[in-house]
């Protein structure tokens, strides 16, 4: 069959025919499953407020992406204010218990004051810090960070006095929003689900048939995943394995399985349905010669590929087919390394070869 060369598909050409060479590359075992992509709960936060409120601004909406210590919301706290009125109260005397401490040793050290007083206003230093540190340490539970304090310091009876700003705790995206200005907030109650979506996980089940070679497999080392979906078909996300299910679905006879996934570009959404490879071989899989499977078509039982043959030309070459992974095809015999075969868009070759055939036949 001749290719015309403006069918060639080149680097960022419009080209509807891919070559590509034939090549040796491991033959990894994988075990098909199907499985679901949700979110990872190792990196997904539920936002709620540590501390009763009227939610007063929420600069984020959903789907937003923010950075860890960025503001999702600020909450007006009649409770908050109290606390702070306290922490700022409590600071207050054990400045000047310290103040007065320092003063009754100095006269001590002078023979102008007692032992007795200086014993007492240690007590009264003593019991001040305590409570100043117990306040201190209530409002950082409340969630106000070193920087709210000292801006707090600063103006404890200004504009910002009993105000909490609610900040993300990790770098993710909004997935869920449910805080509404002027709407009460409760500790407990979810204001905003935030995720990072770089990463995300992956549960599919295994048959009981099945679980014996991925346990072998785990016990040997790290075990790869890849995952396709229907929205990008030609895209393999790679993940590893990182939990066997300990119990078995009595009704499915299935147990459970997780992967995390990478997905830099976020394209995997938590909800899609996927197939899943579990590569079993942990990375000790034998070489083969392999092409990609859309390079291989079938006719009346044969399977062939087109080969490169000179200039323009391209020759069906009969081949025998092995296994099937990753996408790829095994070779055992009809091909070499090295030699050049259609992929992509190979069925236009095929289409000329079945269409000769069919003016044969119907020449005899």
């Amino acid at each position: 069959v001749k290719l015309e060369a403006s069918l060639l598909k080149q680097a960022g050409g419009s080209g509807l025919v891919r070559t590509q060479s034939v090549v040796r590359t491991k033959a990894l075992s994988a075990l098909p499953v199907t499985g679901e992509v949700v979110l990872n709960g190792n990196a997904t936060v539920h936002i709620s407020p540590r501390i009763a409120g009227i939610v007063e601004s929420v600069p984020v909406d959903i789907g937003a992406s923010v950075k860890a210590g960025d503001t999702l919301l600020t909450l007006a706290s009649v409770e908050l204010g109290k606390a702070a009125a306290e922490y700022e109260r409590n600071r207050t005397l054990s400045e000047l218990s310290g103040k007065v401490l320092a003063r009754e040793t100095k006269l001590m050290e002078q023979n102008v004051g007692s032992g007795q007083d200086v014993i007492d206003a240690q007590m009264t230093f003593e019991q001040h810090r305590t409570d100043f540190k117990a306040s201190e340490q209530m409002l950082h539970v409340l969630g106000l960070t070193e920087e709210d304090m000292a801006e707090m310091r600063e103006s404890q009876h200004g504009a910002n006095a009993g105000r909490l700003a609610i900040r993300a705790p990790v770098t993710g995206t909004i997935i869920e929003k449910h805080a509404v200005i002027g709407e009460t907030a409760e500790p407990g109650k979810d204001l905003m689900l935030l995720s990072d979506l770089t990463t995300v996980w992956v549960w599919a089940d295994v048959h009981s048939r099945d679980l014996g070679k991925l346990i072998a497999a785990e016990k040997r080392g790290p075990v790869e995943v890849e995952i396709t979906v229907n929205a990008f078909p030609k895209k393999r996300f790679k993940g590893m394995l990182d939990y066997v299910g300990s119990t078995m679905s009595e009704q499915s006879r299935t147990v459970k399985v997780r992967a995390a996934v990478q997905n830099p570009d976020m394209e995997l959404r938590p909800g899609m349905f996927c197939e899943a490879a579990v590569f079993l071989d942990n990375g000790n899989a034998e070489e083969v010669l392999a092409v990609p499977q859309g390079a291989v078509f079938s006719d009346e039982g044969k399977d062939f590929v087109f080969k490169h043959w000179k200039d323009d030309f391209y020759v069906r070459q009969d081949v025998r087919k092995g296994r099937e992974f990753s996408g790829m095809a095994e070779i055992v015999e009809g091909l070499h390394a090295g030699e050049t075969v259609a992929t992509d868009g190979g069925f236009l070759l095929k289409s000329d070869i079945l269409r000769e055939k069919m003016g044969a036949g119907c020449a005899d």
